[in-house]
């Protein structure tokens, strides 16, 4: 489930318009990387990983090629 909190003084049906993508789980040898698919491939938005290096490894923001799972 995504909540989002927004304080504003936009309508709220200005607000909620807004197409947000479809997060989905990736596993890998390690943990789980969270993200939502793009043109250019995978965005990766999380990393859930008990590796304290694959934190180093892996950034926010950054496309990956992976394949598609659920």
């Amino acid at each position: 489930m995504f909540v989002l909190l927004i304080h504003s003084v936009a309508p709220p049906h200005m607000l909620t318009e807004q197409q947000y993508p479809e997060m989905r789980f990736q596993p890998f040898e390690g943990g789980y990387l969270e993200g939502f698919d793009t043109e250019n491939g995978f965005q990766l938005s999380r990393l859930d990983s008990t590796d304290p290096s694959l934190y180093l490894k892996y950034t926010p923001g950054e496309f990956m090629k992976t394949k598609k799972s659920r």
